[in-house]
């Protein structure tokens, strides 16, 4: 069996003003705990998933990068005894400017570390100040340059667009700073306003101004189009690589692979061990959530119990959803003998109506690649993928 593993983190120096992301600030002796629980959740887990092979792992949060080396050491130490890494895995860890020292850089690398993903953002100081970010433009350079010091030639930077009071050219000029700094990877994502952040009370009650709908589409088209002229593929809506360059472990999300989360508030899928009914329906996975109380996950492990909040079991008819809902976020789409493989009916017999009708639209088409068809959205219809997917929810 093959396995993805993700590591969730949840500390940060700052939150940043746009999270609603599982983490916080926090002290050393805090940071310890967290550490101890997280090793026996590895432990637990290694019990039933240890014999899988782990293809790749990722480790997020939060910023794993805050974590003192000492701790990160003791965590990736039980991982690699308790999981089944071998040195082809990719194995990626997030990580912020400003937070990066060369003693942690030499550890991760000792534990197979071979990717690091750098939260850089926007290029523009003020654009990094109103996202709250505790870092400048010219540390994300700095820690470009000693993450390779150390050996780290696989790296991805995120940045962002539609952020309030950032034009097109503002965008241009981060990717152009980005890809200067030789990345082979580029994650570009449309800012969320999530309720409850400070930036949402800024935009809603203070009257921050946010790009429009039509100029953050632009942002997206101009980005797409300056990073496929520097050799960057898109192969999914988010995400930019360089040949050879591409996030096996996102990939694996995508192509619905196995993943096991391990961590406060982290998910997994996971196959069930013998065939399930559930409401008179086929289960044919289940997706595991964690609890995402830090302390109540502490207090479970240290009873020697998961820390599991909720296991939803998904019908087949919820599985071929997801697999067009995932699938049709890359730029390959739907792979229909792998749909045929999973679920057994053809994809057309499924969804024929709604393809049929997209393909007349010009929002999606059949293609074959590497002797393969595929079923996948046109660049009009990934501008449209949200809407797109409520056809198939039918």
């Amino acid at each position: 069996m093959l396995l993805s593993l993700y590591l969730h983190i949840p500390f940060c120096k700052r939150k940043c003003f746009y999270c609603d992301f599982c983490s916080s600030a926090a002290t050393l002796s805090e940071m310890e705990e967290y550490c101890a629980a997280l090793v026996r959740e590895i432990r637990l887990r290694a019990e039933v998933y240890g014999q899988a092979r782990v293809n790749t792992v990722f480790v997020g949060g939060g910023t794993p990068s805050v974590l003192p080396d000492f701790l990160m050491d003791k965590v990736l130490l039980e991982l690699h005894r308790s999981f089944s890494i071998g040195p082809e895995a990719e194995f990626t860890i997030e990580a912020n400017p400003g937070t990066l020292h060369r003693d942690w850089l030499v550890m991760a690398r000792g534990h197979g570390v071979n990717r690091l993903s750098l939260g850089v953002q926007a290029s523009q100081e003020r654009l990094l100040h109103t996202l709250g970010r505790i870092h400048t433009f010219q540390e994300a350079e700095e820690a470009v340059i000693l993450a390779r010091e150390q050996g780290f030639d696989n790296l991805n930077a995120d940045v962002m667009f539609a952020l309030p009071g950032q034009s097109i050219r503002d965008y241009l000029h981060t990717l152009g700073s980005v890809a200067a700094l030789g990345v082979s990877h580029i994650s570009a994502y449309s800012l969320i306003l999530e309720e409850g952040t400070p930036l949402f009370v800024r935009v809603r009650r203070e009257g921050l101004a946010l790009p429009s709908e039509d100029e953050a589409a632009g942002m997206y088209e101009a980005g797409r189009g300056w990073l496929e002229q520097q050799g960057y593929r898109q192969y999914e809506i988010s995400n930019y690589a360089k040949p050879g360059s591409v996030c096996r472990h996102n990939l694996g999300y995508w192509r619905g692979n196995w993943y096991l989360g391990l961590g406060v508030s982290a998910a997994g899928m996971l196959p069930v061990s013998a065939p399930e009914m559930s409401g008179g329906a086929e289960v044919v996975y289940r997706r595991c959530e964690n609890v995402t109380d830090r302390l109540q996950y502490q207090h479970m492990l240290a009873q020697g119990k998961l820390p599991l909040q909720q296991e939803h079991p998904i019908s087949r008819q919820e599985a071929m959803f997801e697999a067009m809902m995932l699938g049709l976020r890359t730029v390959d789409g739907v792979d229909e003998g792998d749909f045929y493989a999973r679920f057994g009916q053809p994809l057309q017999e499924v969804y024929g109506q709604q393809m049929e009708e997209l393909v007349t639209q010009g929002l999606a088409w059949h293609h074959e690649h590497e002797k393969r068809r595929f079923f996948a959205l046109t660049q009009r219809g990934l501008l449209l993928q949200n809407r797109i997917l409520l056809r198939f929810m039918d």
